[in-house]
Parts: structure tokens; sequence; C-alpha cells
């Protein structure tokens, strides 16, 4: 073994602490990152190989009212041109569920469909499929988070079931109540399946159905811009065809569908990125910490030179513990990932996502990331630091001159007015400026992940609330049609009797209907029979006539008998509901339907009609589009107060000009996907602007809001109330409630408490090691001075509170003056990771996180501080008296 390998071992022994935190740090993070980018990569390729595996949609559209099979048929064709469409029905049910004892009262919403059989099939992860009509397969996500199990009873909508399985659909992955929603809700809202009569049964108890058709293309390989144009022809046909489309869903834009995949793929990007800051970080502190050894051994290198050593193998010495603990650190590091930290990487997006059951797939490409490229960026940038400090000459090393600074012009001529102290503490900063400026950048870092730790949860609770005051009202209702609540008793019972009639087959109407027409025309022949002239052959057609009617008659009766019993009524009562409903004129577009249910005067007169429709803006920049939601509202409303939509004028949300800076004058673009029409709307100044930075929507009068979209002039489609409004579930699409914005927030704390924990403990890990090794260099660069210092009688107290004060400053300001640099970068950071998303979160930093950043992060220096306290009193005399030159 050479001299110089020989002195390795004792260089380990030596600088053990410095070494081993390096080691931790760099170990901690790749394992971390590693155990993260497989669970990552794994359920990237688990959610690949769903869309065959269990035969996702391409697409999904929903009409108002269950479309008819001419519609459908109209709809496949339009499709014809890129190799056809299936459509299937995916009806579902926002059914509320409520525990079947010890329900705590919170409203929670459980999508019911029937049990799918060729797209969007169920995967069970516990249980069975339901084959009882009272039973019920719900969620994964949902049943964790609601303590559920299989065997438990559950009320839907009234009805109680059994709970049979636990399972994901697949078009659920992530889990939106809607699909413009900006995150999931796991907490209040599911997704289940029953039997089809189980179905038929949640529909009798109020369920009002969403008639959503999914559906796949032949070709499934399409491009996303041929499938996008199929798609909106498709919308067109039903459209022509007498269809009221309500949404229009590509895959590709289904949140339940992309959100989990996404969201795991920005994760790891995020996750790659803060292991390489780290890893630069880390190669800059080996660089640091390497340039103070070569200054403190620099007498030594200087002798191995002039006696033959060559630079070459002097560098290979001094880089040779910085990449075996480098090497080593990643190659460990990344075992312990696979090893120990996929299953917890995995648990954070099971807890959040409705996955399959997880299983790990390797990957070449996480190793090169974690344990190769590491470890080469740490022995590159070392490298780098070596050779330019190596580019000294013999006598240079010598005489202590390895930083540059000839041994005659070390110091900087300070004021004598300054009192000892004061020079003195400047002198150690700027002696060791580097080793401050490297520690700023650290405990920028580091605070960096710790004020997002500390600010995440109020920046959504802010959020949560602003969404929660955005409600106008404590009910906003949307409706599927206009549906008026004023009325006589009269119209009620018309419309209920038409309603009730809407309800059955249509093939059974169409027959009666047929039947009836059929007899009224065997009537009439019969009448024309009978006052032709008398003969015997009149008389013979005039009874043939008779007995046609009375066949006629009993095929009309059979028919009536038929809708009678699908209405489960008698005769009589389905004919009264007929004349009934025949006094309404349906073929009148101006006329509304009127709610079947008497609401009472006091509650009709609070409540406030509006109308909503929602258009795209194209984010720019492959951000995607968002959706935006356009109002229509009483100029006087009693509800959007001081907003003032009056004489014409168009109101932004806050949120809007927040997230896209929309300046005075500026005209925007806004998309309508399903129409393919595009609307042009000015921005005329902050006089127009209304609403928190979380509001996104755009304002205007209703009469504005319908000859904008070309509607009638009467148009409406929901109601603002304080008061619960009962309204038919043929119309009725969604009630938006002050605890359903609560929700959102409890859904964030429950999502990101793990992760918090995680940032909170790896900021505190990193403040710890960046700041005993930074400030250990310091030390160790000053070892010969605090022996003199010792010499002269200097206590070790004394020296403590000469050095460790000045070091104990420049941490304290660097906490202080990096938190408007890192404020600035969460900023730009949520504005960056938020930009592709729908809504927007201001970045809300309270007083107290702040305040608890640089209380952790000062408290956690003074755990360095006291060790630093016993490296001084280490520091033996026999240091002065060693040669310098």
């Amino acid at each position: 073994m050479t001299p110089l390998a020989q002195r390795l071992p004792r260089e380990l022994r030596r600088n053990i602490g410095k070494y081993l935190g390096i080691f931790l740090l760099m170990c901690g993070s790749i394992a971390l990152t590693s155990g993260f980018l497989l669970a990552a990569h794994s359920i990237g390729c688990l959610i690949d190989g769903m869309r065959d595996a269990y035969t996702i949609e391409d697409g999904r559209v929903t009409t108002s009212f269950e479309a008819t099979d001419d519609q459908l048929k109209a709809a496949e064709d339009a499709a014809d041109d890129v190799g056809g469409v299936t459509l299937y029905k995916n009806f579902s049910i926002d059914a509320t569920i409520k525990k079947a004892s010890g329900d705590d009262g919170t409203k929670r919403t459980l999508r019911t469909y029937a049990h799918r059989t060729k797209v969007d099939i169920t995967s069970y992860c516990e249980g069975r499929r339901p084959k009882a009509d009272d039973e019920v397969a719900i969620d994964r996500v949902f049943a964790t988070n609601n303590n559920l199990s299989v065997g438990d009873k559950v009320e839907l909508e009234g009805r109680t079931y059994t709970i049979c399985g636990i399972m994901t659909q697949p078009d659920s992955q992530a889990l939106f109540l809607n699909n413009s929603d900006f995150t999931i809700n796991t907490v209040t809202y599911g997704v289940a399946e029953i039997t089809d009569a189980g179905f038929a049964a949640l529909e009798d108890a109020g369920g009002a159905p969403a008639y959503t058709y999914s559906f796949t293309f032949a070709d499934r390989d399409l491009s996303t811009a041929d499938r996008i144009d199929a798609e909106q022809d498709m919308v067109e046909a039903l459209t022509d065809a007498g269809a009221r489309v309500d949404d229009l869903i590509d895959a590709d834009s289904n949140q339940g569908i992309g959100y989990a995949r996404d969201d795991v793929d920005g994760d790891s990007m995020m996750w790659m990125t803060l292991l390489d800051i780290i890893i630069v970080i880390m190669a800059f502190v080996f660089v640091v910490l390497t340039d103070a050894t070569i200054e403190e051994e620099s007498a030594i290198i200087g002798t191995l030179l002039a006696s033959g050593y060559r630079r070459r193998e002097i560098v290979l010495h001094y880089l040779a513990l910085p990449a075996i603990v480098g090497v080593v650190a990643a190659l460990l590091g990344t075992a312990l990932g696979v090893v120990f930290f996929t299953e917890p990487m995995r648990s954070l997006y099971y807890g959040s996502y409705s996955l399959p059951p997880f299983q790990v797939y390797w990957s070449w490409e996480i190793f090169v990331k974690c344990a190769v490229v590491p470890a080469v960026a740490l022995i590159l940038i070392t490298l780098v630091g070596l050779l330019r400090k190596m580019g000294k000459t013999p006598l240079q090393f010598l005489r202590h001159e390895a930083s540059g600074k000839s041994g005659t012009k070390r110091g900087l001529q300070l004021p004598e007015r300054m009192g000892f102290v004061s020079r003195f503490r400047l002198r150690i900063f700027l002696r060791n400026l580097g080793n401050f400026a490297t520690l700023f950048v650290g405990i920028a870092f580091a605070s960096l992940l710790l004020l997002f730790g500390l600010a995440i949860l109020p920046t959504m609770t802010h959020y949560a609330d602003n969404l929660e005051t955005s409600l106008v009202a404590e009910h906003q209702y949307t409706l599927k049609a206009p549906l008026e609540l004023e009325g006589t008793a009269e119209e009620r019972e018309q419309w209920s009797a038409l309603e009730r009639l809407q309800s059955v087959d249509g093939a059974l109407l169409s027959a009666a209907q047929d039947a009836d027409d059929e007899l009224d025309d065997a009537a009439q022949t019969a009448v024309d029979a009978a006052t032709a002239s008398p003969s015997a052959e009149s008389l013979a057609a005039a009874q043939d006539a008779l007995a046609k009617v009375q066949d006629k008659k009993d095929a009309l009766y059979a028919h009536l008998d038929d809708l009678a019993d699908a209405l489960g009524c008698n005769r009589d009562e389905a004919i009264d509901l007929i004349d009934k409903a025949s006094k309404i004129d349906t073929d009148n577009d101006d006329i509304h339907p009127v709610n079947t249910t008497d609401n009472g005067a006091g509650t009709i007169a609070q409540a406030e009609k509006y109308a909503v429709y929602q258009l795209q803006y194209d984010r720019g920049d492959g951000n995607g589009e968002e959706t935006i939601s356009v109002y229509g509202i009483s100029s006087d409303s009693r509800y959007w107060k001081d907003l003032n939509v009056s004489d014409g004028r168009v109101v932004f949300g806050g949120g809007l000009l927040d997230k896209f800076g929309w300046s005075e004058g500026q005209k925007v673009t806004l998309s309508d996907k399903y129409e393919g029409e595009h609307y042009s709307l000015g921005y005329a100044g902050k006089d127009c602007a209304w609403g928190s930075k979380s509001d996104m929507n755009i304002y205007m009068s209703i009469d504005d809001f319908n000859e904008l979209f070309d509607n009638d002039a009467a148009y409406f489609n929901g109601y603002v109330s304080d008061e619960k409004l009962d309204l038919d579930s043929r119309y009725f699409a969604g009630d938006t409630t002050p605890d359903d914005m609560r929700a959102v927030g409890d859904q964030f704390i429950g999502m990101m408490s793990k992760m918090i924990g995680m940032m909170v403990g790896l900021a505190v890990f990193i403040f710890l090691l960046f700041m005993y090794l930074l400030t250990k260099a310091v030390i160790d660069h000053s070892a010969r001075s605090i022996s003199y210092m010792k010499v002269f009688g200097y206590r070790d107290g004394e020296i403590s509170h000469l050095y460790i004060r000045s070091i104990t400053l420049c941490v304290a300001a660097s906490l202080v003056l990096s938190l408007p640099v890192i404020i600035g970068s969460l900023t730009a950071i949520f504005r960056m990771m938020l930009l592709a998303y729908n809504g927007n979160i201001e970045i809300y930093v309270p007083w107290w996180s702040m305040a608890a950043c640089v209380g952790i992060g000062f408290a956690t220096y003074l755990v360095v501080a006291l060790l630093h306290t016993r490296s001084i009193k280490r520091v033996r005399l026999a240091e002065a008296l060693k040669v310098q030159e």
C-alpha cells in the first residue's frame, strides 16, 4: 500500500463526522428518491396497462335526457369516417350515502353505476360484485377514508344496502365529483356499483340519473386530433337528432382517468429535481471541504510535490474519500430505497387514488438516475474543484498560498475605530466568505423545503376558504333544462302526469298513440259507411267498419293496460294521466316545465334564477385549456352583492386575472368545445373585477348571457337559494353547498399530511448537516488561530464567544435574508406547477409559518453550535507550535 493510500483510513477517522454527515444526507436523499421513483414507475406501468385490461373508454357524452335509439345511431354513423364507434349506456346516480348506524351527519355522495361488463370494467380488491338487489360494491379509497368494509350496511337514498365488495373503477382512478374540479375528493365523494335491478330501485327511490354514454372507437390507436374531430361530429349529430348534449369529455381530458398518471409524472420530475439540487449542493460542499483540507495540508502537499509526487496522484488521493463515500452512498441509498421505501411511497398514492393491486416493475433507468448519475456528478464536480485548487507551485503550497493570495496581502484593512471583537468577527467572515456563501445557499434550499411543508396546508385551507366564501348562497342548484318553481296546482298536476308518462318505455306510449290514431281512423270509416246511401253493400260495409272499430278499441285498451302496468296503476288512471298531459303544448319551446312539488311561496320568493355555461381558454405553451364558467345573473341580484353587470358590463373573477395577468382593454378569446364557436370578451379594467383570487368565473347579466349564446330570452339553468329546494329529479343536475367546499380543505389535509411530515423532516435533516459541515469547515480553518488564542490565555468560553457568535450571526442573517427569496421562489414554483390545472391557488404564507421556519432553522443550528463548542475545546495548544512555513 502506498504512503498516500495509508493516509486514507486516518483521514476518514479524523473527519468521520464530516464524511458521515455527507454519507447520511446523500444516502437518505437517494433512498427516498429511488423508492419514490420505483413506486411511481410501477404505478405508471400499471396505469398504462389498464386501458386494454379494463377496456377504458375513449370518451363519454352526457345528455340531459335519455337518448333515443335513432339519436345514438346518428352519433355512431357520424364516426364512420374513422372506422366506427360503439356507445355504451353508462348511467349513474349521485346517491346520498349514510351509514346504517353511527353516521356523523356529513353529506357524502356515492356516484352509483349498474354493474359494467363491456367498458370501464371494475377491478375487485376485496369481496365480489353485487348479485342481489340490496348489495353494493364501493370504491376502495372512499371505503378506507370512511371506515367502511365488506359486510357493513349503508343507506343509499334511504334504501339499505350491504357492502359486498371493495373495488376500483378504471374511469375513476382519481375521484373528481366534477371534471372541472381542482382537486380530488376522497372523503365525501366515491363511486359504487349495484345490480341493474338495484339501479332501477335506486331511481325509484328518488335518484336522478345522469344519462352518460361511454364510447370506444374501433381504431383505438386514433391520433388525438382525429379522435377529437370524430367526437365533435358525434355531438353535432346528436344535437341535429334532437338530443340535448350537456357534456363531452375525451379520455385525455377526463381527470378521473388521466389525473393520477399526470400527478405521478409531475411528482417524479419534482423528486428528480430535488435530488439534483441536493447532489449539486453536496458536490459544492465537498469542494468547500476539500478546499479547506488542501489549505490545512498545504505544506504537506508542497512537500509531496517537491518530493516527486505527481499532481495526478495527489488529486486522486484527495478525490478518493469523496468518491468512495459518494459511490457507497449512491449504491446503498438506491438499494435501501428499493427494499424499504417503495412500499411507503406507494402508500402515498394508493391512499389518494383508486388503482388495482400494486406490483413492482423494475427499471434500470431509475438505477442509472439514482445510483450512477449522482455518484458521477459528485465525482466530476469535486474533481473540477480539486484541479482548480491544485494549480499552484510547490513553493506556494509550502507558504500556505493555496488560496491564491500571497502571504503579505491576506488581510483587508479595517477601520481602526472598530472594536477588537467586531474586527475579529469580521475577519472570520471575510476569510470564510466562500463557506458562508455556500451555507447561505444550503440554508435557503432547506428553508424552501421547510416553508413549503409549513405553508402548503395554510395555502390549501385558504384556497378552500375562498371557495367557500365564493358561494353566494347556501345552495347553488344547476339544472339540465329550465324548470319553473312557480305554477298553479293544475299545472303541477299536468307536468307531473307528463313526467310520469315519460318515465316508462317510449315504445309503450308510441304504441298507445298509434292505436288511438288507428281507432280514430276506423271510427271515421264507420261513420262514413253509416252515412252512405242505403244499400245491402253499404250496410255490410258499415257492419264491417264497426267490427274493425271494436278490434281497434280492444287493441287500444290492450296497449293502455300495458301502459298502466308499467305505470303501476289501472287503465282509468292511465287515461287520466294522458288527458292531463295532453293539455301541455310540448311543441312550444317557450313553455318551461313546472316543478311538480310546491316549495312554498316564501321559499320560491327568495330563490333566484341564473344561467351558467362552461367555455375553454387556451393557456398556451402546451398547458391545455382552462375551464371557465360564464354566469348570467340578475342585474339587481340579492345574492351576488356589489357585482354590477348592468349596461353590458362583463366582470372577470379575481382568480382569472391573477393567474393569466390579463391587462385593461385586453380581448380574451374563449371557445365552446361542443359547438365549435369562439367568443371574444373584453376586460375593461379593475372596475370589472370581482371576487377572490380563487374566483375563476366570468359574470354578465342574464339578458346579455342569453344573447351571447343565442338562447331564448327566458332561458336559465340554475337557482341560488338560502333555503333547500325540492326539485324534480328529471331536471336536477347538482347542488353545491359550503359543505362541499369545506370538504376540499379536509381532502388536502388528508392528502398532504404524510408528505408534509416527510418534507419537514428532510428539511431539518438538511439544515443540520449543512450547518454542521460548513460551520465545521470554519472552525477547522481557524484551528491554528484558536490554538494561538489558548496560548495567550483565552478561555474556551471566550474563544467560543468570538467564533461561534460570528457563525451564529451569519446563520441568523441567512435565515432572515433568505425569506424574501424563498417566498418569491415558492410563488414561482406554485404558478409553474399549477398552470396546467384548473383553478388558481394563491400562495398563502402566514407569519407564523415564516417564524416557525426561522425558529426551526435556528434551533437546529443551536444543536450544531453545541457540537462546535466541543470542537473548540478539543483544539490542542500544539497547533500553535507547528511550523507555518
